[in-house]
Formats: structure tokens, C-alpha cells, sequence
């Protein structure tokens, strides 16, 4: 497969005083050029430290401990060449062209992400001029033209504005002109329509379709909106606790979910044949991250748990049909050996 990213057993942890949160747990993943991967799960399980070890932006105490990033480009003489992304410096001159450039990212914050003393039309700019070989005047006709694609009225003026002279949708979209200004390989995209209406929402996610087919870009879209993932991925990951449990191609992910949690969380969707009935939940909550859980990190709010094997054997990723990858033990030879015994003890009862 023509990879543009590989992820291979990626380890970022936080040390902190109460102990050490693992919030990215040996991940694999990988994204082709021009694929949409759609990557779930509840808050704090991963997906934004995911993606900010990708782009090297992990700050103390968070450190990427293990692991390798490869990412494919071509060089100067148009040769593809492979570079492994935690080997470059996080502030050296080759990670930060590609950074903002190469891949960019999209941050859920876009308050806490412009600066707050700079217009918003010199810092689309300055990352312009940071990544093309352009003049000033023509980084800022760039930059008025991608706040106009992403639908903000009156361009022209909105490029003296501050941040704080602007609504929280048009931060966001100001921010996601930023990201697309450079026209990236790899986009990364966090939860990039959270505070925007569902009309502007609908036009956003249909300008980045359109962008991804034009310039052949591949996304990483992270995001708590499975109905989003079902419209925009090719292939969906669903995280728990720093670790893919589910990985596949989006159509069979939604058509016959086999983790438990990918279940789980399809069934708490509302459905308009249910509007008389209680929404399903998942019961529990996310597990402190400096808790240590022994076996299947998901095991204490599953509904297939199985006594004796989930709270002591951790699973491992099992390739299944069609490319399917999931991690759970109800798909080994240990199920197997406890079901009969189970359903014996049923029968007799």
C-alpha cells in the first residue's frame, strides 16, 4: 500500500507527581495518501495526543517514550524517501517545514491556539510565507482567498480582526484557513466543526472533501461525531485508553462492529425509529489514567465479560476477514474455553 504515514507502537506518556498516565499506549496505524481516517472514542483516550506526537508538539511532562513515525515524501529530485518523524528534533529546521506545512493540523481550541496580540490575516500570512516561496502581498491575497473559501463574510476586513473580535465559529475557521492555506499532504483534523453551527459545519466538511480530491490529501479526523465519521472516513480506529481496539474500513465498522466498546458506543447513537425510548449508555466511565488495570483495559464496563480471562489476560490485535483488526479476547481460544462451562452452569439453573 502507498503509506503516506505509518505509526508503529507509539508511546506517549505523562510523569506526573500522582504517577504515570499513558496516554498513548503502543498504537499502530497507518494513513495512505488521499484516505480519510476517522479516529473515536470518549475524552481521554488518546486522540489528541495521538496526534500531537505526530506533529511533535508533546510538551513536558508528556514525552514520547517508544515508537516510530514514518512519513513518506518526495525529495528534492522527486524520489519518495521515508523520514521517521521521532528521529528528527522537534524544533530543528526539517520537522518545523514540515509541520504547518506538510502535515497540518487543525487544533480543537482555536482560541487557545491564535494569539491573542496578532490579527488573524498576519498570522494566516506568516505561515504562508513560512512554507511558500511568495511574496508578502501575495501570501496575504493567499490568505484572503482561504478565509473566503471557508465562508467567512467580508474577508477583506476580517484580516485586520483580533481573535477576541471574533465569534468562536469563525476562530475555528479562521484556523482551519490556516491549516488548508499550505494545501498539506496530511491533514489532522481536531474535532475541527465543534463550535460551529450545522449549516457552516455541512460546508466546512464539504470544502475539505473537496480539497482532499483535489490535491489528493489525506485527513486524520478525530472526532466524537459518529454520524461525521460515517459521511467522511474510509477507515474508522477507535481508540480506549491510548490503544486501537477497533480498526477497519468505515463501511464495516457501522455494518457489524465486533469490539464490544465500537458496539457500544454505535448503540448510545439516537435513532428516529427511538424517539419514545431512553438513549443507550455505556455504563461507567473512563478509567483514571494513572489507574493500572489488570487484563482488557475495557473489562470493568463490558457486557461480554468473561470472569477469569478479560480481568487477567491483556489482548492483543487480531487480524480478522476483510482486513478487520480488533483487539479482544472473545475473538481467541480463551472464550471458547470458557463459554462452555458458562453455558452448562446456565443450562442447569
Amino acid at each position: 500500500m502507498d503509506n503516506l504515514l505509518e505509526v508503529r507502537n507509539l508511546q506517549t506518556h505523562f510523569f506526573m507527581a500522582e504517577g504515570v498516565a499513558k496516554a498513548v499506549d503502543s498504537t499502530t496505524f497507518s494513513i495512505r495518501r488521499g484516505q480519510v481516517l476517522g479516529v473515536v472514542g470518549e475524552s481521554g483516550c488518546g486522540k489528541s495526543v495521538t496526534a500531537r506526537s505526530i506533529m511533535r508538539m508533546v510538551r513536558p511532562p508528556g514525552h514520547t517514550v517508544d515508537g516510530e513515525i514514518f512519513y513518506s515524501r518526495d525529495d528534492q529530485n522527486g524520489q519518495d524517501m521515508t523520514l521517521d518523524l521521532l528521529q528528527l528534533p522537534a524544533t530543528g529546521t526539517e520537522m518545523r517545514a514540515i509541520r504547518g506545512g506538510e502535515i497540518a493540523m487543525i487544533f480543537q481550541e482555536p482560541r487557545a491556539s491564535l494569539s491573542p496580540v496578532h490579527r488573524v490575516g498576519d498570522q494566516i500570512t506568516e505561515n504562508i510565507l513560512l512554507h511558500q516561496s511568495v511574496t508578502q502581498a501575495e501570501a496575504e491575497d493567499i490568505a484572503i482567498e482561504m478565509l473566503r473559501q471557508v465562508h467567512i463574510p467580508l474577508a477583506e476586513q476580517r484580516m485586520d480582526a483580533f481573535a477576541h473580535q471574533l465569534s468562536g465559529g469563525m476562530c475555528q475557521r479562521v484556523m482551519i484557513a490556516m491549516a488548508l492555506s499550505c494545501h498539506p499532504s496530511l491533514l489532522i483534523a481536531d474535532e475541527p466543526t465543534t463550535a460551529l453551527d450545522v449549516t457552516t459545519e455541512a460546508q466546512i466538511l464539504e470544502l475539505m472533501q473537496g480539497l482532499q480530491a483535489d490535491l489528493n490529501m489525506a485527513i486524520m479526523f478525530i472526532t466524537h461525531d459518529l454520524g461525521v465519521v460515517a459521511d467522511m472516513a474510509d477507515e474508522v480506529a477507535v481508540m480506549y485508553l491510548g490503544k486501537i481496539v477497533e480498526r477497519g474500513a468505515a463501511a464495516d465498522i457501522f455494518r457489524d462492529p465486533k469490539h464490544p466498546y465500537t458496539i457500544a458506543l454505535l448503540e448510545s447513537l439516537p435513532r428516529m425509529d427511538q424517539r419514545r425510548e431512553w438513549l443507550q449508555t455505556i455504563r461507567g466511565v473512563v478509567p483514571d489514567p494513572y489507574s493500572t488495570l489488570s487484563g482488557c483495559p475495557f473489562h470493568p464496563r463490558c457486557a461480554d465479560f468473561i470472569a477469569g480471562v478479560c480481568d487477567e489476560i491483556v489482548p492483543q490485535p487480531i487480524t480478522l476477514e476483510d482486513n478487520r483488526e480488533v483487539r479482544c479476547l472473545l475473538y481467541t481460544e480463551h472464550a471458547h474455553q470458557e463459554s462452555a462451562p458458562v453455558a452448562e452452569e446456565t443450562s442447569h439453573q
